[in-house]
């Protein structure tokens, strides 16, 4: 079996207790992982990906996130969300929609986002938030991020309620910090729920409770549907087997293919598929996909 399957992580766990929760439906030693972490304190949409999906996650996981958030006006958290240590609390002025509206508006955009310290991003090759937890002193580097969309859903002083579709590798905890910056305001995030992974929506995704084999194999998005996004083709079986032996292909390529840095290619009775780039002018395999015709591909 292999593919991908849009699930609803609910609040409370975390993306590898999903796994975990899946290892025994699909076999301890199927290959299972994921298109991006969601924290714990954190619902929605998580992206599985099983099998030979699994080799094509470094592709999947720079898709970029929609999220519903809720920001607490007011209030600082040592972990930039409601399950930290209150570091500050003020009490939030009166503020029209206008001056909220604004601050958004002022985030939009491409700019260098800090990482929350408690994350599971490594320092020196530990993790941030083991760091932060026994009180280390240190700075996570910036990161350049996308603001795509931000609007204000709902103001109700203190909770601010926004949705914002963002670049892969964007915190929103800091996203909520940073509203709270341009409103001259503590702040950290109350609670944050993911709607939207590249195409994938949550209205679509399989709740985990109850889960079964025959869901997830009804459920089970094709490899072909994860990798939409790049250009695809099929190809002869004579020229899939050029590719599996290392071979460039060179003749009758469509040139949409030749401008991407990477695409997917099918042999044409879809036993094999590669993830393919361009070079010197002709199609080179950069990694073998899968090679049979089994299962969902």
């Amino acid at each position: 079996m292999r593919g991908g399957l849009a699930l609803h992580k609910p609040k409370g766990m975390s993306s590898f207790d999903v796994i975990r929760r899946l290892r025994p439906i699909l076999g301890e030693k199927t290959k299972i992982g994921h298109a991006g972490t969601l924290d714990p304190a954190a619902r929605g949409l998580i992206l599985i990906l099983v099998g030979e999906a699994t080799r094509v996650q470094h592709l999947l996981k720079d898709l970029d996130k929609e999220y519903e958030a809720v920001v607490r006006l007011g209030v600082r958290t040592d972990t930039l969300d409601a399950e930290g240590k209150t570091l500050e609390e003020v009490e939030v002025p009166p503020l029209d929609e206008a001056s909220l509206h604004s601050a958004l508006d002022a985030l939009k955009g491409e700019r260098m986002q800090r990482p929350p310290r408690y994350s599971a991003l490594k320092v020196n090759g530990r993790r941030a938030y083991d760091m932060a937890r026994s009180g280390e002193e240190f700075e996570l580097p910036e990161r350049r991020v996308m603001i795509y969309e931000i609007e204000l859903l709902s103001w109700q002083n203190p909770l601010l309620e926004i949705r914002t579709r963002v670049s892969s590798g964007t915190y929103i905890r800091s996203l909520a910090r940073e509203i709270g910056d341009e409103l001259g305001l503590p702040a950290s995030l109350a609670a944050l729920c993911r709607t939207r992974i590249g195409g994938f929506e949550l209205k679509d995704a399989l709740p985990l409770d109850n889960i079964t084999i025959e869901g997830i194999r009804e459920s089970m998005i094709p490899i072909r549907k994860l990798l939409s996004p790049l250009p695809q083709a099929e190809v002869s079986e004579e020229n899939a087997s050029r590719l599996l032996q290392g071979k460039p292909l060179s003749q009758g390529i469509d040139p949409e293919l030749l401008d991407a840095p990477s695409s997917v290619v099918f042999s044409r009775d879809r036993r094999q598929a590669f993830l393919c780039e361009p070079r010197d002018g002709k199609l080179w395999s950069r990694r073998l996909i899968y090679n049979n015709g089994e299962s969902v591909g």
